[in-house]
């Protein structure tokens, strides 16, 4: 199943209650929070269950054929396709504070000038981690000032066998982006989709997309505003 995201604790135990009526006042403003942001199907553990008092005998052995027994939330968000963790309070990544956080309702992550971009870089790298295929889309990628932040950018990627998709690469971007790592293989990109295309993107294995409004040099680059949308691709 593709689940798209986990709870903590303490909103899982609110979530449950709340899908069987028994919300209380107090967790009102909490389930309002939550929902912005909640997307089905979400993952949680047999452990995670137990420890907040949920006894679903049928729901163990579902959980457990999968492979959910013992796993931390934190653990949990790593085998979503979002790659987060909902939270009530805390906000280092994976978690998302359903309060406030620099991640919206739509998984839109907008850093404002001078902000640190460490949360941005975790969040790319998880998304990143299993891939097998990587789309993108920048046509100023090979270009000052872009060009300055290749390097870090690609650090981003799994060190691992990986295909990666590319506007127009030279012979001498590819061999740049190659010394990274030798299990790059690195193919012109033919999408026809994103041909016209303004903002940058990339394309995650055909399933999730990344849209990078500012540009890739504003990832590392924290004099202008940077900002991520992150979405299920549609066929």
């Amino acid at each position: 199943m593709d689940y798209t995201l986990a709870m903590e604790d303490d909103l899982l135990k609110a979530f449950h209650n709340f899908k069987r009526g028994l919300l209380g006042e107090t967790s009102t403003a909490l389930i309002q929070n939550l929902l912005r942001l909640y997307h089905p199907p979400h993952i949680t553990s047999v452990q995670q269950l137990k420890k907040v008092g949920i006894d679903d005998r049928i729901l163990f052995q579902q959980l457990a054929s999968q492979g959910f027994v013992n796993q931390t939330p934190q653990e949990l968000a790593q085998r979503t396709r979002y790659k987060l963790l909902l939270s009530e309070q805390q906000t280092q990544y994976p978690a998302v504070a359903v309060h406030d956080d620099v991640i919206n309702s739509e998984f839109v992550m907008t850093l404002k000038p001078g902000e640190a971009r460490a949360k941005a870089h975790a969040w790319l790298k998880s998304l990143l981690a299993d891939a097998t295929n990587v789309t993108v889309i920048d046509h100023y990628l090979f270009s000052p000032p872009s060009r300055n932040s290749l390097v870090p950018f690609f650090e981003l990627f799994p060190k691992k066998a990986l295909t990666l998709f590319l506007n127009q690469p030279s012979q001498q971007d590819k061999s740049a982006i190659k010394a990274l790592h030798t299990g790059w293989r690195i193919k012109e990109n033919t999408h026809a989709a994103y041909r016209n295309v303004h903002d940058r993107y990339l394309l995650i294995d055909n399933s999730v997309e990344v849209v990078i409004t500012s540009g890739i040099d504003y990832l590392f680059d924290t004099r202008k505003e940077c900002t991520l949308l992150v979405r299920q691709k549609k066929a």
